[in-house]
């Protein structure tokens, strides 16, 4: 059985240093992200916040104690304000350290288009929290409110990025590394559309190619699971005039007319296109409609500068579980679902057409739809703008597959029905929410209603006073990605932190803490320069939990210091690694006389409920003969995993149960005078 042994020595609780927000940061957000360097010694550390002024910490705003090393404070702060931070560590037996430095951050004034907005809350056990993002069309303004209609972030994209051209971007989706991802229409600039990422601080983190055809990248983008992008682009060629077309005199002699239609790309990170799509080279022209375009041939005779719009998507979308893209065509009222390995349709879904293209949903009854989306369920959702409908009104549309993929039948499962005088026949967007509730945005009548799964309002946002969204999205806030690395055992000496290991096989423990709101798989790793730890893997970790990762190596070369580095990576966001620099040594005579004082302990095994292997942590206060028992419910002794002197200080076991049944055994740690058990459920 391999155990291995920590030592402590005897320090003060160091000062703390301070990472973000950085001393003199400006700050486009009222929900603010807190980090810390962890201080030897510490189990807790105490934040305090105040306003820049003569009280200054005699008053603090803010004051909350955290295990880890970073707060998330969502509410307290207003805009247009300066405020200063501090932090200081405590001990277990609650002795505090002393204060870090305090750092200054200010928050801007609110972006003067920007105020509360009108909300009615219905029923507010039933909203979805979160915060809801959205654009002002047209302004490049971004922005995110709470439940009550308080604006809580805002980017203003209104900056010269790319080579003195100015872009105002349009929210399309927020991303699960934390950034968010628009496009900008470049018309304006005689530029074609492209898409950008930022930051929520407004920097710019990637741009797409700006050499497109057309005008480029329109209506949507879609991040893909492999980090890449795909969008929507423009796409113009020559076209026999159909037969149903009746050319005014102006066009005689002309054969063919200029049509834009529409197509899907892929780019990787470099800006290299990697996949592409056409509607030209997989729909049937015959498939298009005389009413939209009669009055156009008379308004506009073939200028140089104007193409016949045959298709308009407006959305595309990707479903990596049947490796799909689905793309939305408002002009054809059509859903086509593109099979992503071969590019073959695999159907389309609308009314029925001349081609005969159309197979699929042909009684949904559906038209100029937006917002196509596959659920989580394997339905899919839309915005079904009903331009179409006499009446007319739009609604929100969930739509169930069965059969066969290739011709599934279809059903209706959920609608909601907006009343004709916030329907919205342009744009709009129709959004599942995690509670199960529907998110709802009408852009032309600047109103967004949050729907129960029986079609109940829940929440309203009230038509603006200017101004319009093209899509909303609900987000429990601006930090999806937020996690820490401690390594429990370390001190703090001249060299850095260091770590103190006997010599032969050891393991170090290191905890990761997941504090953002999604779930996440953390890549991790630890190398050092003399190859005592060489160790990789993988860890997913629930919003609000933390795993212990014990890291295998060997000892050698006694009075050599190693430099140790441990390296987390989140997957979804790469780029926001973390590197625990430390240092092992395993020279212990220099330190003997300063041996902290350690107490008897068992600590809560992880995990518990365990399958197979649980990890046991107990500390020794002084030198004892010691056990560490297993019994069942009876009473009867299952297995002995420590039986001997043990020196002082923490103390880290596995316990493998692989050979025994599930059910509930009990741990029993003795160390001289010293006992305590211990519940532990172990399920096969």
């Amino acid at each position: 059985m391999k155990y291995f042994t920590f030592i402590l020595f005897s320090i003060s609780i160091a000062t703390a240093q301070l990472v973000k927000p950085a001393n003199g940061d400006s700050l486009n957000y009222l929900q603010v992200y807190f980090e810390w360097e962890q201080i030897s010694g510490a189990k807790s550390y105490q934040l305090q916040i105040a306003e820049n002024d003569s009280l200054g910490f005699q008053n603090p705003l803010i004051e909350q104690v955290d295990s880890t090393l970073l707060l998330i404070i969502e509410d307290g702060l207003e805009w247009d304000k300066t405020y200063q931070w501090r932090i200081r560590g405590i001990d277990d037996n609650d002795n505090h350290g002393p204060w870090s430095e305090n750092w200054s951050f200010y928050i801007l004034p609110l972006h003067p288009e920007l105020s509360s907005f009108n909300i009615v809350i219905y029923d507010s056990s039933e909203v979805q929290p979160g915060i809801t993002i959205m654009d002002l069309l047209g302004s490049g303004l971004i922005y995110a409110i709470n439940v009550h209609g308080d604006p809580v972030w805002f980017v203003d994209s209104n900056v010269e990025w790319d080579n003195g051209m100015d872009y105002k971007v349009q929210f399309t989706y927020f991303l699960k590394n934390g950034n968010f991802i628009g496009l900008a229409d470049g018309r304006e600039n005689n530029e074609p559309g492209r898409v950008f990422e930022m930051t929520i601080d407004n920097d710019l983190a990637w741009q797409g190619p700006g050499d497109l055809e057309g005008i480029g990248v329109h209506h949507d983008v879609f991040p893909m699971p492999n980090g890449n992008i795909i969008a929507l682009t423009s796409q113009d060629t020559l076209l026999p005039v159909p037969d149903e077309i009746e050319l005014p005199e102006t066009y005689s002699g002309i054969d063919a007319l200029p049509w834009q239609g529409d197509r899907i790309v892929e780019w990787n990170r470099d800006g290299v296109e990697v996949w592409s799509w056409s509607v030209f080279s997989h729909f049937n022209f015959i498939d298009w409609n005389p009413n939209l375009y009669q009055d156009l041939l008379y308004t506009h005779p073939i200028p140089a500068d104007f193409h016949y719009e045959w298709t308009h998507s407006n959305t595309v979308w990707y479903d990596p579980i049947d490796n799909a893209v689905y793309l939305s065509v408002r002009n054809m009222s059509r859903i086509t679902k593109i099979d992503y390995d071969t590019g073959n349709i695999v159907w389309n879904m609308g009314s029925e057409m001349p081609s005969g293209d159309v197979t699929v949903g042909t009684d949904l009854g559906f038209s100029w739809q937006h917002s196509v989306k596959i659920l989580d369920n394997q339905n899919l959702m839309m915005y079904d703008n009903g331009n179409e409908n006499d009446p007319f009104y739009s609604r929100g549309l969930e739509v169930s597959f069965s059969g066969p993929d290739s011709l599934p039948d279809t059903e209706i499962v959920w609608e909601y029905e907006l009343p004709e005088d916030i329907s919205s026949g342009l744009m709009s967007d129709c959004d599942r929410l995690s509670n199960g509730n529907s998110l709802l945005t009408a852009t032309t009548s600047n109103h967004i209603l949050e729907v129960s799964p029986d079609s109940v309002k829940v929440w309203e946002l009230l038509p603006f006073q200017e101004g319009s969204t093209f899509r909303s999205e609900r987000i429990p806030g601006l930090y999806p990605q937020a996690f820490s690395v401690i390594q429990p055992d370390f001190i703090d000496e001249e060299s850095g932190p260091t770590i103190y290991l006997p010599t032969g096989e050891a393991t170090l423990e290191y905890e990761i803490h997941n504090e953002g709101w999604m779930n996440e798989t953390y890549e991790y790793s630890i190398n050092d320069n003399l190859g005592w730890f060489s160790e990789t893997g993988t860890i997913e970790i629930s919003p609000g939990a933390y795993a212990i990762i014990p890291m295998s190596g060997f000892i050698s070369d006694p009075g050599i210091i190693d430099t140790l580095m441990f390296t987390v990576m989140p997957q979804h966001a790469p780029f926001r690694y973390k590197v625990d620099t430390l240092f092992v040594n395993n020279q212990l005579s220099n330190a003997v006389d300063n041996v902290f004082p350690q107490k008897f302990e068992l600590y809560p095994a992880y995990p518990n409920p365990f399958n197979p292997i649980a990890t046991i942590r107990f500390s020794v206060g002084s030198m004892h003969a010691s056990t560490l028992n297993v019994y069942d419910t009876n009473g009867r002794l299952v297995t002995t995993l420590i039986d001997e002197v043990l020196i002082p200080g923490q103390h880290t076991i596995q316990w493998d149960a692989s050979p025994l049944t599930s059910g509930v055994y009990f741990l029993r740690f003795e160390s001289g005078s010293f006992s305590q058990s211990q519940k532990l459920i172990l399920i096969k």
